[in-house]
C-alpha cells in the first residue's frame, strides 16, 4: 500500500535509467582492478590534419577541439592515481585553461620562426607557471605521466591524421615547457610551497558574502595587493586565488571576502559551508597590484567593485603605516546599498587619513525587500552616487594624472576599463588583477 497520493509503484522495478543517474557520477575505476582504457575506441569523427600544416599549429588545433577537456580528464585519471586527488572531480574547466596556455605556446613558438627571444618568453612563462605549481608538490614521475596522457589524447584526437612528425614535435615542445616548470617550482625558495591555516572567525556581512579570518601556522609573506592560492576542504583540489584585505604579519593574521558566485566551482561551497576550526591551505602570493611611491608622488585612483575591495584595503592598510602619502581617491561600488558591507572601515579608515577620500556608489538606490535588514551605512565627504562604477568614475573626468588600480569581477573589469580609456585615461597607468 502506498503511503502517499499517486499510483502505487512498490512492485515496479528500479529503473534502469535512475540508477544510471544515481551511480554515474561515481568513479569505480579505483575499486575494478585493472583500468582500462577510455581512449581505446577510435572517434567517429576525429579532426582533420592537414599534411601541410606546421606540426605545431596542428597540436594546436587539435588541442582547440571541444572534446579534449573532457577526454584529457579521462585518460589522466588512468594515467595516475594521484592525479585523481590533484585535479577536482570535474577537471574539465582546468583542463580547459591548461589547452588555452599550450595553443598560445605552440602558436608563438610556431610564429618565432627561431627567434630566441620569442621562444624565451615561453620558456620564461612556463618557469613562472612552475613557479605557481610548486604548491602542487609534483615530482618528475607526475610530469612524465601527464606527457604521456597528453600525448595519447591528442593521438586518439587525430585517429589516423597522427603521424612521426607530430609525436616528434610533441615530445621535444613538452620536453622543454615541462623542465621549465620543473625549473620554475626548485628555483622559488621563498618559504614552503604551502602552509596550513585555521579559521578562527566567520562574519556574514551579507546575504552572499562572507569574511574569513584565519590562523596560519607559520606567516605567510606577501606584500600588500597581492593574491594567494588557497585550497580548501569544501571543494576537493579546487585551488581558489584569494586577495588578502589585510597585510601579511608576524602573527600570521590572514582575512579573506568571499562573494557567493551563481555556478562557481567553490565560492557557493564555501560560503555557505566555512566554520571556525576549518582547515584550509594556503600557497604562494601571485599578483602585482602595488601603489608607486616613488618620488615625487603620483596621485592614487582606486576602483573597487564588492568583494574586490579586499587588496585595495590591503593596500591602504600598509600606506598607514607611512608617514607621507599621495592623493587616494577611492570608488567603492556595489548593485545595493547594503552590498557595501565594508563601508564601515573604510570610513574609519579615512577618518585618521586626510589623504583619503572615499565615494560610495551602487547601481540602485533602495535594497530589495528579499535582501533583510542591513546596518544604517555611515556617511562620507561624498555622498553615494547611484549608478556603474565606471559611469560614477567617468562623470569626474579622465583621470588622465593618476595611477588607477581596479579590482573586482572579470565583467566590472572589463566595463571599467573599457570606459576609463574611453575618457581618456591612459591605458598604461591602469593596472588590475584577475585573482
Amino acid at each position: 500500500m502506498s503511503n502517499g497520493p499517486g499510483p502505487d509503484h512498490a512492485e515496479e522495478p528500479f529503473r534502469a535509467s535512475e540508477l544510471e543517474r544515481l551511480v554515474g557520477d561515481i568513479d569505480l575505476d579505483p575499486f575494478l582492478g585493472t583500468p582500462v582504457d577510455p581512449l581505446a575506441e577510435p572517434l567517429e569523427q576525429p579532426v582533420p590534419v592537414e599534411a601541410q600544416t606546421p606540426p605545431l599549429l596542428a597540436l594546436r588545433d587539435l588541442l582547440a577541439d571541444e572534446r579534449f577537456p573532457a577526454l584529457f580528464a579521462r585518460a589522466l585519471r588512468v594515467a595516475d592515481p594521484d592525479f585523481r586527488e590533484l585535479f577536482p572531480r570535474d577537471a574539465t574547466p582546468v583542463l580547459r585553461d591548461f589547452a588555452r596556455a599550450m595553443r598560445w605556446a605552440f602558436e608563438t613558438t610556431e610564429h618565432a620562426r627561431g627567434d630566441r627571444d620569442k621562444v624565451e618568453e615561453v620558456v620564461e612563462f612556463a618557469r613562472d607557471l612552475g613557479a605557481d605549481h610548486r604548491k602542487l608538490e609534483l615530482t618528475p614521475g607526475h610530469h612524465q605521466r601527464f606527457g604521456e596522457a597528453l600525448a595519447h589524447t591528442l593521438r586518439h584526437l587525430a585517429g589516423r591524421g597522427w603521424d612521426d612528425r607530430l609525436e616528434t614535435t610533441l615530445g621535444t615542445a613538452y620536453r622543454v615547457l615541462s623542465t621549465a616548470l620543473q625549473q620554475g617550482a626548485s628555483a622559488d625558495d621563498r618559504g614552503p610551497a604551502r602552509v596550513g591555516a585555521t579559521v578562527v572567525e566567520v562574519l556574514r556581512p551579507t546575504r552572499d558574502v562572507v569574511v574569513v579570518r584565519l590562523l596560519s601556522d607559520v606567516m605567510v609573506d606577501y606584500h600588500p595587493g597581492q593574491y594567494l592560492s588557497v585550497l580548501t576542504p569544501y571543494a576537493p583540489g579546487v585551488w581558489r586565488r584569494l586577495s588578502p584585505s589585510i597585510p601579511s604579519n608576524p602573527a600570521g593574521q590572514i582575512e579573506f571576502h568571499i562573494r557567493d558566485v551563481p555556478g562557481g566551482a567553490l565560492s557557493g561551497s564555501l560560503v555557505r559551508g566555512v566554520g571556525v576550526g576549518d582547515r584550509w591551505v594556503v600557497a604562494r602570493p601571485l599578483g602585482l597590484l602595488e601603489v608607486d611611491r616613488t618620488e615625487p608622488f603620483r596621485d592614487v585612483l582606486m576602483i573597487g567593485g564588492g568583494t574586490g575591495i579586499a587588496p585595495l584595503r590591503c593596500l591602504l592598510l600598509d600606506m598607514m603605516r607611512h608617514a607621507h602619502n599621495p592623493r587616494v581617491h577611492l570608488f567603492y561600488g556595489a548593485r545595493y546599498p547594503g552590498d557595501l558591507y565594508d563601508l564601515p572601515t573604510l570610513v574609519d579608515l579615512a577618518a585618521t587619513a586626510p589623504w583619503l577620500t572615499i565615494q560610495p556608489v551602487s547601481e540602485s538606490d533602495e535594497d530589495p525587500w528579499w535582501a533583510g535588514p542591513r546596518q544604517e551605512l555611515p556617511r562620507t565627504l561624498h555622498r553615494r552616487q547611484s549608478g556603474t562604477l565606471v559611469e560614477a568614475v567617468t562623470q569626474w573626468g579622465s583621470w588622465a594624472d593618476r595611477q588607477v588600480i581596479v579590482s573586482g569581477s572579470p565583467d566590472m573589469l572589463r566595463a571599467t576599463i573599457r570606459g576609463l580609456v574611453a575618457a581618456g585615461t591612459p591605458r598604461e597607468n591602469i593596472s588590475y588583477d584577475r585573482p
